[in-house]
């Protein structure tokens, strides 16, 4: 019995001592193949190995590629959200336009917004689109979406003057600020532009990018869109704009409350000015063609501006009508102020 039992005993150890044995000459296996494979690898890129002064800009490309990597994770995670607000609501003010008409239906003044997308692009003038990229950006047709030499240059003027005397936003990311995004000065929205002007060339041809620019850039006075604008200064479609108010539209996209005619005449007029001599130099035209124009005075202030500017006595009424839901008589309203839609511009002296 002691004999029988001290057996047992035996292959039960020698059983747990086969599965130790088992298990360590498994991983030591294991390991010397992990190993001969590291060599063999080794061995294989050893034969790339850079040696000398090579070795210096080969360690610098690595580590470029290496942060290049990082920065494009860190970017990606502004990247998305900027496609989900490109693909949301397009940025609408939330005011409303109203137009007053007489009892005869004609039309007395307008209040509010004007939006006005109705003229292809094919009839805006060949003078305006050309005054405009000369102006705000030359290479449009030549960039995807961010103009890198225009963004440089206006980099180096704006150190040398020690102010932001130039802007280098291309025309693709004006549109997206427009639509999308809140004109706050930060480095998120910066970002965020840069991003959803990628969107727009991507998803709109450059001739879709220039209508959709000329229909939603706000030109001052409540108007949206070069149409809208024309009629409110110059009491005319944009199919009929001339040189010299062509010019004077496309200026006002930098800024349209400074530079806009009925603000500051002479501001205008300078800024108009420098939109002709852009033209000279972007090639679009020469000194000679350009000399009328600049030195030609615009004759009368558009009927629209001078209604819109005494229309406001109208407001209350029609406001507490739209809100209460009742349609306002306009023979109940007191008489309309005269308005002088011949007025003239103040001459140069």
């Amino acid at each position: 019995m002691r004999d029988l039992f001290n057996g047992n005993r035996r292959r039960k150890l020698i059983d747990w001592l086969a599965i130790d044995a088992w298990i360590d000459s498994g991983l030591y296996g294991a390991w010397m193949r992990i190993r001969d494979w590291g060599s063999a690898y080794s061995t294989f890129f050893g034969r790339f190995e850079v040696k000398g002064p090579l070795k210096f800009f080969n360690e610098l490309a690595c580590d470029g590629l290496t942060l290049a990597t990082g920065g494009l994770l860190v970017v990606s995670a502004f990247a998305l959200p900027s496609f989900d607000i490109a693909r949301g609501k397009i940025n609408l003010s939330d005011e409303y336009s109203v137009t007053f008409l007489d009892r005869y239906g004609n039309e007395i003044g307008k209040r509010g917004l004007l939006r006005d997308d109705s003229v292809p692009l094919e009839e805006i003038p060949d003078t305006l689109i050309k005054a405009t990229l000369a102006t705000e950006d030359r290479r449009f047709f030549e960039h995807f979406g961010i103009d890198v030499m225009g963004t440089l240059r206006a980099m180096a003027e704006n150190a040398r003057a020690n102010a932001v005397v130039q802007g280098g936003s291309s025309l693709t990311q004006q549109l997206a600020k427009n639509m999308f995004l809140s004109p706050e000065q930060t480095l998120e929205r910066k970002i965020r532009e840069l991003f959803i002007s990628f969107w727009l060339e991507a998803h709109y041809t450059k001739k879709e990018l220039l209508k959709l620019y000329f229909d939603r850039a706000y030109l001052g006075g409540g108007s949206y869109g070069v149409e809208a604008a024309a009629q409110y200064y110059f009491g005319k479609s944009v199919r009929d704009l001339n040189l010299a108010e062509s010019a004077m539209l496309a200026g006002m996209f930098k800024a349209p409350t400074r530079y806009a005619p009925h603000v500051n005449l002479a501001l205008s007029r300078a800024r108009t000015n420098e939109v002709l001599t852009n033209m000279v130099e972007a090639g679009y035209l020469t000194e000679g063609q350009v000399y009328a124009p600049a030195t030609t005075r615009p004759r009368s202030w558009s009927a629209a501006i001078s209604i819109r500017r005494t229309g406001s006595w109208t407001m209350p009424s029609t406001r507490f009508a739209a809100c209460s839901g009742a349609s306002p008589s306009t023979s109940s309203l007191p008489a309309p102020p005269s308005t002088s839609p011949s007025r003239r511009w103040p001459r140069r002296r």
